[in-house]
């Protein structure tokens, strides 16, 4: 009997530990953020790139820095262009905070007041996507020279799959 207590407990440590091994689905997933970037950067390409910032983030977008684990992004250095890819990892349950302020930067951007000559940047900037999976939270603006939204939606899926 004690034999086979102690083989029944061996086997139910040996199971649980083995469903504690287990990966949980797109949640847990990690992604290598520069390759999202690249990747989303084929179907909206960057005119005159520059590195996305901590200044961008906190000043620009105000974003809270404590809530951000890594970024990677690049925007248009031009202007007069709205290209803005942007990729965070973020603070374990902290995506659903992220994803609010970007869209609090989107309406910024999107919802007029600008000089005339940046209207075009506006326009784009209203469909911009912001997609949340798992602890990442990604932007996209257009680039005003015509990018395709239908084309980003689906850079943006490919990437975070």
């Amino acid at each position: 009997m004690k034999k086979f207590l102690a083989l029944a407990l061996s086997v139910a440590l040996a199971a649980l530990a083995l469903a504690g091994c287990g990966n949980s689905g797109s949640e847990n997933k990690t992604y290598n953020l520069g390759d999202v970037v690249a990747a989303v950067e084929k179907a909206n390409p960057v005119s005159n790139p520059r590195d996305v910032n901590d200044n961008d983030l906190t000043l620009t977008m105000l974003l809270t820095k404590d809530n951000i684990l890594e970024y990677a992004g690049k925007m248009s250095n031009d202007q007069g262009n709205s290209a803005l890819i942007l990729v965070i990892k973020a603070a374990e349950g902290k995506a659903g905070e992220v994803k609010t302020e970007l869209a609090a930067y989107k309406t910024s951007i999107s919802s007029g007041g600008m000089y005339a000559e940046f209207a075009a940047m506006e326009e784009m900037a209203k469909d911009a996507r912001i997609v949340e999976k798992g602890d990442y939270v990604v932007m996209v603006v257009a680039n005003t020279q015509g990018a395709d939204y239908a084309e980003i939606d689906k850079a943006i899926d490919e990437a975070l799959s």
